[in-house]
């Protein structure tokens, strides 16, 4: 994982790209560095800091014929050894290559990237926009064109407008475009535009008279499991084995079925006697007794009883004056993400990234770099309520809108948001129910082998990963109804005063 930070403008501008630079340091604290040039009347500074996640760690910027900064994981689409460092792999593909954009499309992985070579500067972000960078245009607030991970304090205080780079957004900067003064003509010289999402549709077939449930779901249980493992395993695979009694990997851990049956599925690929992390996140009121926090103990509970491995349970338990003394930070880390909903989800992924709760009553801090989510499953296996009401309005083609709605509106969803929150404190998410493999099964499925939105919630909702998490072994959890992070943490309700009712989390929270 990396911070990229690019600026390209006047000198007086230097402190503000030393901000930036400061910022994303925290992403990757393993190495960090600096590329300067010239180019006509402005500086270019290209700035990367390094958290060393496979292979030897490889500082950046990356410079031979071309200068690369790189944010990602490659999981597949480019040749690289399990024990290989991607960022090596990828350099030596782009510099081989005369189109830059078609290395990158051909990737699967989250990722986000600055790539200079002679007088182009290309830059993106993945389809599902699972990396996050940021641009801003010069303009007479700043002159600058900046490209970076994250904003910074000084940033925030100039009132310079940034926007996230969504769904396979990617431009392209012909830096030999100089006006009569030396100076770049940024209009005529960037050309934005998105590479192709290569999420298969939503299979639209209708059942030909009522499907028979719940066979048809379970017919499909083997092969489920079969895919979601394999993309388990190629977020695991690659991890740098931990020290003796540490854990690789930790899980976003609500103890509801969808994280759940991803421990289950890391249980099954981890070498034997490593520990896994379950982060648990509950907010004072006035103690932490958030109903995620019920629900993890039951799951773990459950976990511990199936499988023969150290489930370590991190409570993350997270004061109301603790959250407000941190509020600036987390809004800083979401921008440009700006509404109550969108903090009241940040608060949560900031204080599990950051990792510090109690296992069995003992202090302890989360060790493993790499945080596995469970979000996606709902989108893709109709977990949402507006999926029941699909269903009831419209029937099974209504469900089918729904979903395919669903999964359009991933890339402009939260993963870049949650990317810059969780980074934060050095930490790299991995999303496998995104793997565009997985995605691209589960979409071809006909609904009904996916849910039956007939039967009760926590029962016909996500019925095929119901079926598949009561097959691991953990039929309790298997059977636990949804609940929003936000409602089931608390932090919906951290402060007197913050907004209710109806529409209440489109607010614009104060900067």
């Amino acid at each position: 994982m990396c911070g990229i930070t690019l600026t390209i403008g006047p000198d007086n501008d230097l402190s503000l790209a030393r901000s930036l630079h400061a910022a994303n340091a925290a992403r990757g604290p393993d190495t960090q560095g600096v590329y300067a040039r010239r180019v006509g009347a402005d500086l270019l500074l290209l700035g990367a800091s390094v958290l060393g996640l496979r292979g030897a760690v490889t500082a950046q910027p990356k410079v031979g014929t071309g200068v690369l900064a790189w944010n990602g994981q490659v999981f597949s689409g480019l040749d690289v050894g399990v024990h290989d460092n991607d960022t090596a792999r990828l350099f030596a593909a782009l510099e081989a290559s005369e189109d830059p954009l078609s290395v990158l499309a051909a990737i699967e992985g989250p990722w986000a990237f600055v790539y200079i070579r002679a007088n182009k500067v290309t830059f993106g972000v993945d389809p599902l926009s699972r990396r996050s960078l940021l641009l801003h245009m010069p303009d007479e607030t700043c002159k600058s064109l900046i490209v970076s991970s994250t904003r910074s304090p000084l940033a925030r205080e100039r009132v310079i407008q940034m926007r996230a780079l969504e769904g396979g957004e990617v431009g392209v900067l012909d830096l030999s475009c100089l006006d009569s003064k030396g100076a770049i003509s940024w209009h005529s010289a960037l050309a934005l535009s998105r590479l192709p999402v290569t999420v298969t549709p939503v299979n639209r077939v209708l059942p030909a008279s009522p499907p028979e449930q719940p066979a048809a779901v379970e017919a499909e249980v083997d092969v489920f499991l079969s895919q979601l493992t394999a993309a388990v395993r190629r977020r695991v695979e690659n991890i740098p084995a931990p020290p003796v009694g540490g854990a690789r990997v930790a899980v976003l851990f609500s103890g509801g079925v969808d994280c759940s049956l991803l421990v289950c599925l890391i249980h099954a690929v981890l070498p034997p006697g490593e520990p896994i992390d379950l982060v648990n996140v509950a907010f004072a009121q006035p103690k932490p007794r958030g109903k995620d926090r019920l629900s993890g103990r039951e799951a773990v509970a459950e976990l511990r009883t199936a499988f023969q491995r150290e489930f370590r349970f991190v409570e993350v338990d997270v004061d109301a004056e603790t959250s407000r003394s941190l509020r600036q930070l987390v809004v800083d880390a979401m921008y440009p993400s700006d509404t109550e909903m969108d903090l009241s989800l940040a608060y949560p992924l900031y204080f599990a990234s950051l990792g510090r709760g109690r296992v069995d009553g003992e202090e302890y801090t989360v060790t493993a770099k790499v945080y596995f989510s469970g979000l996606g499953a709902d989108e893709q296996l109709a977990g949402y309520t507006r999926h029941r009401k699909a269903f009831e309005r419209g029937g099974w083609e209504g469900l089918i809108d729904e979903v395919q709605l669903d999964l359009d509106r991933l890339p402009q969803r939260n993963l870049a948001r949650d990317d810059r929150v969780i980074s934060v404190h050095a930490r790299d998410a991995r999303y496998p129910y995104l793997d565009l493999e997985f995605v691209k099964y589960v979409s071809a499925l006909p609904v009904w082998a996916k849910c039956n939105l007939a039967l009760p919630a926590g029962e016909g909702d996500k019925a095929l990963i119901r079926l598949a998490t009561a097959r691991c072994g953990i039929s309790k959890t298997a059977r636990r109804v949804k609940r929003a992070m936000q409602f089931g943490t608390k932090s919906a309700k951290l402060y007197q005063g913050a907004p209710r009712g109806y529409k209440a989390g489109e607010q614009r929270i104060a900067d």
